[in-house]
């Protein structure tokens, strides 16, 4: 029997109606140490993760406009 989805009340890739247009979570399961080394990299760069993942796949050759690779986050002043 095929499962029917339930609708949330918003459209796929949106949090809160917060998520800019065209962009949906991708979620992976890695290693701690993995993770930890994402992090300390970010860190040392000065980048977020979601800019270090784009840039790693950039390197495998997908294709990520260079206008994605910025710090979406605003900063508290």
């Amino acid at each position: 029997m095929a499962e029917k989805k339930r609708s949330t009340g918003r459209q796929a890739g949106q949090r809160n109606g917060a998520a800019p247009s065209g962009e949906v979570p991708i979620q992976v399961m890695v290693p701690k140490a993995v993770r930890r080394q994402v992090a300390l990299m970010g860190a040392e760069r000065g980048e977020n993760i979601r800019t270090l993942v784009l840039r790693g796949l950039q390197s495998i050759g997908i294709q990520v406009p260079d206008s994605e690779l910025g710090d979406r986050r605003g900063r508290r002043r």
